[in-house]
């Protein structure tokens, strides 16, 4: 018999993606969905996380409120729409100190403050544990929507900041290993509302989607959405910390594992043509990595001069 943690959670998206039939502007399958109004679009997302199973260690109350905050408006960022604000529900168990609770709303309002967004709504019940269910919505330009469909031959791809920090982050808690900076991107990772903005601005952006999880699994998602355009990535391009390095050296964790497979980043992967580069770099400032292009018959990476194979898989609910 078929259990959850033998299909995984891609399936089942996959599977209700199959066997939806909807008439907005876009359904389920891509980061948000988009409601039409007039010349513009809605987008709108949700995410959930429990304080038991999403929580790392050592992260605050507050911390939390703002991770759940900021993973809904990435979804609103990889769009390209302009956040406007989150509808947020909690569970949570009657003996907890109301402080807490004011901790988590204080984080999610922070997070909203931070983006020039704010807190719409959402519902408070008693329940197991902690969870929080969050809505984000953004608006944008109908025809400057960006899709994870989208990528041409040719066109190059890159991302919004360094890759691998919230993984290394993650062993630097489990090993009591002093790293702040990338613990930060762990426990407050920091939505790219305004980079999202500027991609779609540009027109320049083919396609786009966030880094949730991994690097591998979203250009493949990129690769499929597009009509199978395949990328080849340069290894040495893609943008590494050196703290990252420093706690992947330390802890002697899988370094192609970490940076390509883990996830948890919720920085920007978009394709883009050439021709936008200099635009780009500009307008993003420091936030913009060229880490390859759209060019072959296989997603690959180039490391030390031979071809990795970028294998469709990344962090997955259920199974991993």
């Amino acid at each position: 018999m078929a259990t959850l943690g033998t299909v995984g959670e891609k399936a089942l998206v996959n599977e209700i993606v199959k066997n939806s039939h909807s008439r907005v502007a876009l359904g389920p399958g891509d980061d948000a969905a988009a409601i039409k109004i007039g010349d513009k679009c809605i987008v709108v997302s949700s995410d959930i996380m429990s304080k038991k199973t999403h929580a790392s260690e050592g992260m605050s109350y507050y911390d939390i409120g703002w991770f759940a905050a900021a993973v809904n408006y990435s979804d609103v960022a990889a769009m390209g729409a302009a956040p406007i604000g989150i509808l947020v529900s909690l569970f949570m168990e009657r003996d907890l100190e109301v402080s807490c609770f004011r901790e988590m709303m204080r984080g999610v309002q922070e997070c909203s403050d931070a983006i020039g967004a704010e807190i719409l709504g959402g519902d408070t019940k008693e329940g197991a544990g902690i969870v929080i269910s969050g809505t984000a919505l953004g608006i944008v330009d109908e025809k400057k929507m960006l899709k994870r469909g989208g990528a041409k031959p040719g066109d190059l791809i890159g991302v919004t900041g360094p890759i691998g920090t919230a993984a290394a982050g993650f062993f630097a808690v489990q090993s009591n290993i002093d790293a702040p900076g990338i613990k930060k991107s762990l426990f407050t990772p920091f939505p790219r509302t305004r980079e999202g903005c500027v991609l779609s601005d540009s027109g320049y952006v083919t396609a786009c989607m966030d880094v949730t999880d991994g690097l591998a699994y979203s250009i493949n998602e990129i690769s499929r959405h597009s009509g199978n355009v395949y990328f080849e990535i340069d290894w040495e391009k893609i943008p590494i910390t050196e703290e990252t390095k420093d706690v992947i050296r330390r802890t002697n964790s899988d370094e192609l594992e970490t940076v390509l497979y883990f996830g948890g980043e919720y920085e920007l992967v978009f394709t883009f043509d050439p021709l936008g580069e200099e635009y780009l770099r500009k307008a993003l400032g420091g936030n913009f990595y060229v880490i390859g292009e759209a060019k072959g018959n296989d997603n690959v990476m180039m490391k030390s001069g031979k071809p990795v194979k970028l294998e469709y898989r990344g962090w997955e609910h259920f199974k991993s």
